[in-house]
């Protein structure tokens, strides 16, 4: 039987495992699947470098919305132990300097003791597409996994407002690339994952109609479907 490389899963700000739950399922009988939890470090050079030093040699790399920008971060670090990166949902850009005072803000929202709040009134209104008929189901689970990763989240935040711009870097990445998003997705929009598609030179793009930011719960199965088909080029 063909060794299979193994697949690392970066979860987005304020997720756990559980996001990832259906992509671990389908994936685990044949290769080692490990999700990295995030915002164990300060910064996220300092992350990087932590997740670096207990990963295999060489692995599949996909990360979820914040996790696609570490994910960035790990291949401008160590381009050599990455087989392919898979960014779901997720953006190359440097954070707009209303974006870091907002996210600053809400950070310290939630240290007030008000997840729940930020969550209500900021966080879960743009998280799905008004098509997502298990939309009750999933806000659950998103603020059962906030509450999870609440301690987390000033690193996590820190992680979006310090990101590098890593646009420049794309067209040197040499290695099978994913770009999954969904049509609706209100925080990590079409004309950015168009951008990205523009720049990578060796990217599968899929496209999930009537879907909005969290595509790994509101459309796993085609998420499933669009990272095998990602990891059978890089593993050829």
């Amino acid at each position: 039987m063909t060794y299979k490389l193994p697949l690392v899963l970066l979860p987005g700000t304020l997720c756990d495992h559980r996001l990832w739950s259906a992509q671990v399922k389908a994936f685990s009988p044949e290769r080692r699947v490990i999700v990295c939890p995030l915002g164990q470090k300060p910064s996220i050079e300092a992350e990087v470098v932590h997740l670096l030093a207990g990963l295999p040699p060489r692995f599949f790399l996909a990360g979820f919305s914040l996790g696609g920008i570490v994910a960035l971060e790990f291949y401008r670090r160590a381009p050599e132990r990455i087989a392919g990166i898979g960014l779901v949902a997720s953006n190359a850009r440097p954070d707009p300097e209303a974006n870091r005072q907002t996210r600053t803000r809400q950070s310290a929202r939630a240290l007030r003791g008000d997840l729940d709040g930020l969550l209500r009134d900021e966080l879960l209104p743009h998280y799905l597409s008004e098509y997502c008929e298990r939309s009750a189901e999933l806000h659950e689970l998103i603020v059962a996994m906030a509450h999870a990763s609440a301690s987390r989240f000033a690193h996590q935040t820190n992680y979006a407002r310090c990101r590098a711009d890593s646009r420049p870097m794309l067209s040197s990445i040499d290695v099978p690339a994913l770009l999954v998003y969904g049509e609706e997705d209100r925080v990590s929009p079409l004309e950015r994952q168009v951008e990205m598609k523009a720049a990578l030179l060796h990217a599968i793009s899929v496209a999930i109609p009537r879907c909005g930011h969290f595509v790994p719960l509101e459309a796993a199965d085609l998420c499933t479907d669009a990272m095998n088909r990602w990891m059978s080029v890089g593993q050829r």
